[in-house]
């Protein structure tokens, strides 16, 4: 269909997602697809709790980033879940290791300390980053 000037007419175009939202969006997928790697990247032999948990987290926030990439809109109330995966990110390694636990796990001090600090510096990075996209989200909603 076209106007009187000649100009197509396509329908309603799709609302743009601006810079900042998609610059959050790709952190949070880095850090999502990075987790789910980080077992074999820090090795953490000994230690399949944490690896298992950064898994599923990583999992997890690679498919909310997804979801976040292909419709924001729909998406924008669940924006307050990354900065809780951020904190449990963080949280993980000593909540997995001073739970109870079928069999107790022998931590190799060197192998837990990279584990730890690697946890932290991700799960730091996800929790800015979901606190930056849920503030975005809860702007676009004003």
């Amino acid at each position: 269909m076209t106007t009187q000037s000649g100009e197509r007419i396509t329908g309603a175009q799709p609302p743009t997602r601006s810079a900042g939202t998609a610059f959050f969006i790709g952190v949070l997928l880095l850090a999502g697809l990075y987790l789910v790697l980080s077992p074999w990247v820090i090795v953490s032999a000994g230690q399949v709790r944490v690896g298992v948990a950064n898994v599923v987290t990583g999992v997890a926030l690679a498919l909310l980033a997804a979801g976040f990439a292909r419709s924001a809109e729909r998406l924008r109330s669940l924006a307050w879940v990354t900065p809780v995966l951020g904190a449990w990110v963080i949280a993980a390694p000593w909540a997995v290791y001073r739970g109870s636990g079928v069999a107790p796990v022998d931590i190799d001090p060197s192998l837990s300390t990279a584990t730890w600090v690697d946890n932290v510096v991700v799960g730091a990075i996800v929790l800015l980053a979901g606190a930056g996209l849920a503030w975005r989200s809860s702007r676009a909603d004003q």
